[in-house]
């Protein structure tokens, strides 16, 4: 029987006991080398996932967003491996697309920032995962599909109204100008949370800008608070200029959505806290990366929310704001 024990060595220089072979360190070294480069390379080699964050232009809401999307996906052990910006513009979203398809590395998960962002992304890419965030009235958009998953950019309507009701207390007429078409969904539904937490709706409904003076002129004698809702017909520089002006004359309490609206002069809003989102967002991303099968995790209401206040505005029409000095989420403006 051929003794496969007293074959010739493989290496045929002879070597003190206890040597290291020539060729075996020459192998260890070129791979403590390359070994480096390629996990740079390819993060999955890792055990990294990478990632791609594509938006709609550069705003500060936005860039919170993503601030806090990078800093979870750190602890996800997933890579971004590209911040891509529209800048408010579809053709360079069709640049970026085409980059993305012909020169960039073909990514796990995208993180879609805003809605002309996330509208390009769920139409050009139906096989990677999607999180969309920093849509508003997201419903309208038909952002549904077997590989979107979202974040709502609006606090619930049960958070809004239970913060006003910390101000003003309960039986108050709360009026809310709006345009049937685009926000007209929201207003149904806030008849029957309204009536649960102690409030009244008056509800003028208008179809363009020009008739928003005379429905605010209409409710000033009926109501103690008023609503604005993200609608793009009311929501605009001038609407809003009109709206504030005369609710700060008659010192009505206005409430919104926006932190912006309240820096304009609106007593409060009630928002999503901005880089928490992009947090959640993360934590989502990896749920859908940990299982492939998922696919999709619906549309999640905000986890953390953000109450700013306009205390020079609250001193004008006579509110008094300290029952919110004792929330860890408020931010006193000026």
């Amino acid at each position: 029987m051929r003794n496969i024990f007293a074959e010739k060595p493989i290496f045929k220089h002879t070597r003190r006991k206890g040597a290291f072979p020539v060729k075996i360190l020459s192998f260890w070294l070129i791979l403590a080398f390359f070994i480096p480069v390629l996990v740079h390379s390819y993060p999955a080699l890792a055990g990294e996932r990478t990632a791609i964050v594509v938006r709609s232009q550069s705003i500060a809401a936005y860039t919170e967003a993503i601030k806090g999307f990078e800093e979870g996906c750190r602890k996800h052990n997933i890579s971004i491996s590209g911040v891509f910006d529209m800048n408010g513009d579809a053709d360079e979203g069709k640049k970026i697309v085409k980059n993305l398809r012909e020169e960039h590395a073909r990514p796990d998960l995208i993180l879609a920032v805003g809605v002309l962002a996330t509208a390009l992304v769920r139409e050009q890419f139906t096989d990677i995962p999607v999180i969309f965030c920093m849509v508003i009235n997201h419903e309208r958009f038909n952002l549904e599909g077997t590989n979107m998953t979202g974040i709502s950019s609006e606090a619930s309507l049960e958070d809004q109204f239970g913060v006003l009701r910390e101000i003003l207390g309960t039986g108050r007429q709360v009026g809310i100008i709006y345009d049937p078409t685009k926000t007209g969904k929201i207003i149904a539904e806030a008849e029957g949370v309204t009536k649960r937490l102690g409030f009244s709706l008056v509800r003028a409904e208008v179809g363009s800008e020009d008739e928003i003076a005379a429905a605010l002129d209409g409710m000033l004698n009926k109501i103690q608070a008023l609503w604005i809702v993200p609608d793009g017909t009311v929501v605009t520089r001038e609407a809003l200029e009109t709206i504030l002006r005369v609710t700060q004359k008659r010192r009505l309490p206005v409430f919104c959505t926006s932190s912006a609206i309240v820096k304009a002069g609106a007593l409060m809003s009630i928002s999503p806290d901005y880089r928490h989102t992009g947090l959640q967002a993360a934590d989502l991303a990896g749920k859908l990366l940990a299982n492939p099968a998922i696919g999709s995790l619906g549309v999640r209401k905000p986890e953390k929310l953000k109450v700013t206040v306009n205390t020079q505005t609250a001193g004008q029409i006579r509110v008094d704001v300290t029952p919110l000095r004792s929330r860890s989420d408020v931010v006193f403006y000026p």
